[in-house]
Formats: C-alpha cells, sequence, structure tokens
C-alpha cells in the first residue's frame, strides 16, 4: 500500500502512519469526528454573538503585536458595507504573510464580545474552511484538519477512482440508501445536515453489516464441523451429574439451569460442535457451569481444557474445582507449574492462556475447551479454534453485553445469558461520596475492618502520577498517603508492574487476612474472589466506564457480611455525576452496560474488551434500529442475491482497517 496522490512525501507518510492510514484508500476512509456548520453566510452587520457564522469583506488593517513575554497576537479588521469585525490569532506569527491589505477574503467563526468589540478569535479562513459544513478529523502533530480539508477537497476525485460499491443498485435503491460515492463525498463536504446525516447512516451501515457477515460467515463454517470426540448422556452420567448439583452447598439460579439445559445438549450431539458464549453477570455463577460441561466430559474418559487469562484466576478454579470434584482428576498449567509426564484420558487441565500453547499436545486430546474472559485471549492463541476439527468451545465472560453487541460481535456464537445472582446474596450498597465527607469514610473504614475483621480494595485508575491528568489517583503515591490515613491498618500495593511472584504472594496474605487493605489497579476488575473483603473505595470513578466501575465493585459482597461500594471522584461534570449516581441506585449489570452504552459509546463501555475487538469509525452499537436493518439487508442479500461474495464485504472493510484483529 502506498499513496499515489501529489503532495505525501515521506515526511507526510510518516505523520500518516501515526494515524494508521497507508494508502490513499485509508485516507479516504479518514473520517471526521465532528462538524462545525459555517453555512451560514451574512453581512457584519447581522452578526449574533456566539452563533458560528461566515463573513466576506475586505481586509483593512492588519498587524503582528508582540507582548514583554516574547508572545505574539495577531489582529485583522474585516469591513464590508455594512459594518467590521477584528479577527485575532495567537502565536501564529507567520499567518500574517497569507494577507494583504485591500485583499476580500472569508473568514469562519464564532464571534464574541472583547473588551467592547465584536471579535472572532482563530477564525477559520480559505474555500475549504468556510461557507460550509467544515469536518474536524483526527489529528497529528503536523497534520490538522485544514490539511486534511485541502487534501481530501483537491484530489477526491483521484481518491475514489478505483471505489466500487459492493451493495447492488436494486438493493440501495429498496432501501434508500445513498450510493458509496455520494456517501463519501458528503462525509468529507457535506452539503447540508439533511445529506450529511444520510452519508453517516450509510457508511455505518456498511460497517455493521462487514461484522454481522463476518459472524455469518464463520457461523457457518463451524457447522460444518463435527465433533473431534463424542460425548454421551445416558442414565449413569445424568444421574452422577444430578447428585454432584445436589451436593453443592447452594442450589443453582433459575438461570443457571437454564444455561445447562442449552449447553448439555450440544456437547452430547453428534452431528454439532458447541460454540457457545456464556455471558454472566458479576458473581451469577458462570463457573458452576464450566464445571458441569468439564464432569459430563471426564464421565465420558474424555479431557477438558479450561483457560484463565491470569494465574490469580486459574489458581482460583483449581480450588474449586478440586473441591467439588474430588475423584476428578483435575491439573494446573502455568509458566511457573508443568503437568506430570502422564495423565489420565479424562483429565480437567486448568491453564493460564499465554502457558498452554507452549503444550500444544494437550490441545489434540481435548474435547471441550472453556475460554474464561475471552477477550484476554490473543489472536495467536484463538488461531487454533480453527484447525480442522475444534474441541466443543465454551466462552464465558463477566461483562454484561447489551443486546446490540451481541448481534453485532458475537453472532457466531450461540448465546447464554446468567443474570440471576445466586439466592440469599446481599446486594452491594453503593454511595457516590462528596469531597467533603472522604476524611469520615476513611474513618468509617478502618472502624470497621477492627469491628468485623474485615478487608478493603481501594483502586486508582493510574499506576504513577501523570502530569496531563493531575486530579485523577494513581496508586503509588495514594498507598504512600493512606499508609499515614490507617495507621492502625496492614496495607499493601499491587498494580500491573508488580512482578507475578510478589503479586501472587499480596494475594496470598490478603487471602489470609494478613493484610487489611489492598492498593492496587483495576488489575483486579476480573475474577478474584475474596469472601471477607467487604469494601471497595473507587478513587477517581468518573475516569472509568459504568461497566468496569461494576465489574470492580463485584470483587467484594461474596461473603455473608454487608458489604459497600464507595465513589470518590474531583469531577463536577454534570454527565458524569449523573452516570456515578445511575451505578449507586443500579445493581443489574445488563441495565448498566446499556446505560453505558447509550452515554459514552462501545470504545469506552467495552474498555475492557478492547483486545480482538474492532474500532468503528462512523457506528453507533446503542443503534438497534441501524443493526436491526444490516441484519435484513444481510439476509435479503443471501436469499435474492445468489450471486453475491459475502467475503468482499468483510475483505474490503479489513482493508481499511475498520474490523482489525476481529478477522484474525
Amino acid at each position: 500500500m502506498s499513496f499515489q496522490i501529489p503532495g505525501i512525501g515521506p515526511k507526510t507518510e510518516s505523520k500518516l502512519q501515526q494515524l494508521n492510514i497507508f494508502s490513499d484508500w485509508q485516507l479516504l476512509y479518514h473520517f471526521p469526528h465532528r462538524y462545525i456548520d459555517f453555512s451560514r453566510v451574512i453581512p457584519i452587520s447581522k452578526i449574533n454573538l456566539n452563533e458560528n457564522c461566515t463573513l466576506s469583506g475586505q481586509i483593512v488593517h492588519l498587524e503582528n503585536i508582540y507582548t514583554r513575554s516574547l508572545k505574539s497576537l495577531q489582529k485583522i479588521i474585516l469591513k464590508d458595507r455594512s459594518g467590521q469585525v477584528e479577527l485575532v490569532w495567537f502565536n501564529q506569527p507567520f499567518l500574517i504573510k497569507n494577507f494583504k491589505i485591500g485583499d476580500s477574503w472569508a473568514f469562519a467563526g464564532t464571534p464574541t464580545l472583547y473588551r467592547g468589540k465584536t471579535t472572532i478569535f482563530s477564525p477559520e479562513y480559505g474555500q475549504y474552511n468556510t461557507g460550509k459544513i467544515i469536518p474536524i478529523y483526527p489529528e497529528t502533530k503536523g497534520l490538522t484538519s485544514r490539511w486534511f480539508r485541502k487534501i481530501i477537497g483537491l484530489h477526491f476525485d483521484t481518491l475514489q477512482k478505483n471505489l466500487v460499491d459492493l451493495l447492488p443498485q436494486t438493493l440501495i435503491n429498496s432501501y434508500n440508501l445513498l450510493p458509496l460515492k455520494q456517501a463519501l463525498q458528503e462525509i468529507h463536504q457535506p452539503q447540508n445536515q439533511k445529506l450529511l446525516a444520510q452519508s453517516r447512516y450509510r457508511l455505518g451501515l456498511d460497517e455493521i453489516l462487514s461484522l454481522l457477515t463476518l459472524s455469518r460467515l464463520q457461523k457457518k463454517s463451524w457447522a460444518l464441523n463435527k465433533p473431534k470426540f463424542i460425548l454421551k448422556s445416558n442414565k449413569t452420567i445424568d444421574s452422577k451429574i444430578k447428585t454432584l448439583i445436589s451436593s453443592l452447598p447452594f442450589s443453582l439460579t433459575e438461570s443457571q439451569v437454564q444455561a445447562w439445559s442449552e449447553i448439555k445438549p450440544e456437547l452430547t450431539s453428534k452431528n454439532k460442535v458447541s460454540n457457545r458464549l456464556l455471558c454472566g453477570d458479576v458473581g451469577s455463577g458462570k463457573t458452576i457451569i464450566a464445571l458441569l460441561s468439564t464432569y459430563l466430559t471426564s464421565l465420558n474418559n474424555r479431557q477438558s481444557l479450561v483457560l484463565a487469562p491470569t494465574e490469580i484466576l486459574g489458581k482460583q478454579h483449581l480450588k474449586t474445582f478440586q473441591k467439588y470434584l474430588p475423584s476428578t482428576p483435575v491439573y494446573f498449567l502455568s509458566a511457573h507449574q508443568s503437568l506430570p509426564a502422564k495423565i489420565p484420558r479424562n483429565s480437567i487441565i486448568i491453564a493460564t492462556h499465554a502457558a498452554i500453547f507452549q503444550k500444544d499436545k494437550f490441545i489434540k486430546n481435548t474435547a471441550l475447551l472453556v475460554v474464561d474472559e475471552q477477550h484476554k485471549f490473543g489472536v495467536k492463541q484463538r488461531s487454533f479454534l480453527s484447525q480442522n476439527s475444534p474441541p466443543h468451545t465454551l466462552t464465558m465472560t463477566a461483562t454484561p453485553i447489551p443486546r446490540s453487541i451481541s448481534l453485532t460481535f458475537f453472532g457466531n456464537l450461540d448465546l447464554s445469558t446468567l443474570k440471576n445472582p445466586p439466592q440469599n446474596r446481599l446486594r452491594i450498597k453503593t454511595f457516590l461520596v462528596p469531597q467533603n465527607k472522604i476524611p469520615a469514610c476513611y474513618q468509617w473504614l478502618q472502624k470497621d475492618i477492627l469491628k468485623r475483621h474485615s478487608q478493603a480494595f481501594i483502586v486508582c485508575p493510574f499506576i504513577e502520577e501523570s502530569e496531563s491528568a493531575v486530579t485523577i489517583k494513581s496508586a503509588k503515591k495514594e498507598f504512600e498517603i493512606l499508609k499515614n490515613i490507617f495507621p492502625k491498618l496492614k496495607l499493601a500495593l499491587i498494580h500491573g508492574k508488580t512482578d507475578i511472584e510478589t503479586r501472587n504472594k499480596i494475594l496470598e496474605n490478603f487471602q489470609k487476612n494478613k493484610i487489611n487493605v489492598l492498593v492496587t489497579t483495576p488489575i483486579i476488575e476480573v475474577g478474584i474472589d475474596f469472601p471477607n473483603a467487604t469494601t471497595i473505595i473507587i478513587q477517581s470513578a468518573d475516569h472509568f466506564g459504568l461497566s468496569q466501575l461494576h465489574q470492580l465493585r463485584g470483587r467484594v459482597g461474596r461473603g455473608a457480611l454487608q458489604s459497600y461500594c464507595y465513589l470518590f471522584t474531583e469531577s463536577i461534570n454534570d454527565s458524569s455525576l449523573k452516570r456515578l449516581e445511575f451505578l449507586s441506585k443500579n445493581s443489574d449489570g445488563f441495565k448498566i452496560a446499556e446505560y453505558d452504552l447509550k452515554t459514552r459509546g462501545p470504545g469506552e463501555v467495552f474498555s475492557t474488551l478492547q483486545h480482538g475487538f474492532p474500532s468503528l469509525k462512523i457506528a453507533n452499537l446503542s443503534d438497534i434500529k441501524l443493526i436491526e436493518l444490516s441484519q435484513k439487508i444481510l439476509t435479503d442479500l443471501e436469499q435474492n442475491y445468489p450471486n453475491f461474495d459475502l467475503e468482499k464485504l468483510v475483505k474490503n472493510q479489513k482493508s481499511l482497517s475498520m474490523v482489525g484483529n476481529h478477522l484474525n
């Protein structure tokens, strides 16, 4: 890939690559992220303060003004028949060389009152920047939105020269869609707001349609697989599974019973290889479903493989499986722990994602693969799922996934959902703590820990302090401060840079209640289970998405004692505070994820799922109507256009880096 249009030399090419733009094609698909409407062209006398406009006139005065601090100010007075206006820029001394007194120019901006005079600060100028709706692009140093507007405007015909609209014209007409060329023209050079909305709709549909097509193709491909090992369900096996369920110290929830009724028939099918996503809220009991699935496999004298993203979570699974399956061989494999030379055929192997691929001989004997937290499961590690005879696969995620997300990203998987929390579990009380109440909250926490012999987490977004985000708490600095605040308590610190052996030792001591307060970053977000931890304080809570806050909150409330979550923030932003208030009043992870999707957008909601997820430039994943229309169009293509090559839709988007690792 390379650039064919003029004006892009090696230096500019290097800058474009910082924005993941490597070709003319990707430059054409470098979409604006917002717009400023300067289409209102008026005489100077019709100016309304704080309303965007474009003004045309003659330059009657221009000057560079230098201050004592060696900073500069550039001023132009623009005049037309109805009046005059001052135009001001800062620290751009070379800008004045573009203009001469007596020249006629158009300028666009937002007028304000400054020292009694109508003034426009940093106005736009030139044919690509005035008198129209102007796009604002993602930028990098040396490549401004002005540059993108000019280069794309000058060379649009060349950029789209080989453009092919993959959708049939009859289908475009029947769904009242803009043709692709027009949609691209309008996204970069919108004539009006209506056409801009239609453009975004068409291009967003292309993105969603590509992802749905990918999922559909993957599902069809998987359906061609036959089970690697046939698992049976007979009276003896069913009886042993029922005995296991009745021996559990709790009853299965309605959701767990439903999920098991969906999973079990697939595992024992002679014709279908199961490929199912088990989506459960915090503490909804996914592990027990995985345990039942592996037990069924073991009773068939076949091997199961359970993959966990971290050694900590893997060892927790090991304890659970050994506790409830004392007669079944259960082994642990990690970078620090190997398997015996020979293991029984009916073994359950619990391994970290990374370790298993150093021992891939065990994969060949696997009848059931359970992947915990698949989003942390890398592209290379997923590749063996595409082998000729993949095992039955159960993928688990603790992130509640809204319907629109599951339709788009997980259409290739059958979905089971756990929504009912375990019986008799106390609801975690959540509070948004004002700044003036923080000292009292700390005093209460120390008393509560000493009284109930409970434990607490204090979570900070960053490890180190950041000069660009001084109000966001860092774990290292807070740890030093908190040692003085809690002189009677034992504190420890872990974060992403803590080496694994030290981290495991600290967590082991926390498990034994040798540590009262664990100061940490969000690395504890998923899967850590400490029933004695009853309080979590989340610093700079506005810095997290609600879904992530909900995951962090789920680290407490796992025992019999009442648990608490306290949200600290220095933010005074109304929308941020409303979001945190919503979390404090809601405990349903699915409702929280839906709310987060609508108020923050998918990239932020699913920050924990970014590894392996596509980056959408236009589509909004809260737009369920767009997703449903995309599904309808895909079905239309399959049924009424038998010669249409669906794979082209996917390849086209992949070449634009829109769907990224999702295609691997």
